[in-house]
């Protein structure tokens, strides 16, 4: 239970009950995420009471007499996001936009996956709820929502089999879009971090890994090395420091595309007419849909992406506190999930 800046105590609450239209799931992995890890440390998003977690999988409990296709013990992972449905976003075809979903979905509004116990409401399978596949592990359920969020950007991205693409920032979900821009047939993904434990964890995923520490003159060296040039048509900025953004306006190259995956807490500067002068095109990526689901887990399902490499540490329930402190630690840590074995 989030209790302001740097506490969330385990506190006893009342088990969730499914509705009509709800499951209610026996919680076996959470994953803390770098929005989770903000609101902790700084008691911004986030009100007092508020039950976090938001990257989660588990098995069925309990299902509410009007859901269909969902038995007690399926291993189900869900999106978070609940959409109102009735603003212009959603009426428009961008529920994942819906204007007022941080006020009622779950870990956003409604108790979130940091617990024993979750109740999805308007569970429809193939919708906001998603079956393992057989092969999953539940933490590879909970890394299929930040994959999913990856899926969203590569979509955005629009990569071309054969182009080389950089990534800057080798947190989650920068590995996963590097992973999965790898599994499109982008050639080679240049994945660009502070962290040596980051990069050994992407050079095992099959990236190109350089360190960020040289700043933009060794990184276009860097891409003269490996590519024999110093731009690149794609780049990802997935790091959430917003000096980057710059660095990626001076990487792209003309009529190139940067997409921006990551939070950003404070405002960035950058040379626009560099961005006028080379037709750049900017694209910014938010949260997920259904069909971003379906791509990450068909992926995980063929192995296209793996989860596990990611996982750097396992804490339980009890240990929350700890969880995020860890988490906080990017030089010692990519994934850290809280679980119930």
């Amino acid at each position: 239970m989030f209790r302001g800046a740097g506490r969330m105590p385990v506190e006893e609450v009342p088990d969730p009950v499914a509705g009509p239209r709800d499951v209610v799931l026996d919680v076996r992995a959470c994953g803390v995420c770098g929005s989770d890890l903000h609101s902790f440390r700084s008691g911004a998003h986030a009100r007092d009471g508020q039950i976090m977690g938001h990257e989660f999988a588990g098995a069925v409990l309990d299902v509410g007499r009007e859901v269909e296709g969902i038995a007690v013990g399926d291993r189900l992972t869900s999106l978070p996001i609940q959409p109102c449905g009735r603003c212009r976003r959603c009426l428009g075809g961008a529920p994942h936009l819906c204007e007022v979903w941080t006020t009622r979905s779950i870990a956003f509004g409604l108790p979130g996956a940091f617990a024993e116990r979750l109740r999805i409401p308007d569970a429809v399978l193939g919708g906001n709820v998603h079956r393992l596949p057989d092969n999953a592990e539940f933490t590879d359920g909970a890394l299929i929502e930040p994959t999913a969020v990856a899926a969203h950007a590569v979509r955005q991205a629009q990569a071309r089999p054969g182009e080389p693409a950089v990534v800057l920032g080798l947190g989650t979900i920068g590995l996963q879009v590097a992973q999965i821009l790898l599994a499109a047939g982008a050639a080679p993904v240049i994945g660009v971090d502070l962290s040596p434990l980051r990069r050994e964890i992407g050079a095992r995923l099959g990236i190109t890994t350089v360190d960020g520490a040289g700043g933009t003159d060794a990184l276009r060296a860097a891409l003269h090395h490996h590519l024999g040039e110093r731009e690149v048509p794609l780049v990802v900025e997935a790091s959430g420091a917003a000096p980057l953004v710059a660095t990626a306006v001076e990487l792209v190259r003309p009529r190139g595309t940067i997409v921006l995956v990551a939070l950003y807490h404070r405002l960035t500067e950058f040379d626009a007419m560099a961005a006028v002068q080379r037709e750049i095109t900017l694209r910014g990526s938010a949260n997920v849909t259904s069909e971003d689901f379906r791509d990450a887990i068909s992926l995980l399902a063929q192995g296209r992406v793996r989860m596990q490499p990611l996982i750097t540490h396992r804490l339980p329930l009890e240990e929350v506190e700890q969880a995020f402190r860890t988490q906080a630690d990017a030089e010692a840590s990519v994934k850290v999930m809280v679980t119930q074995d």
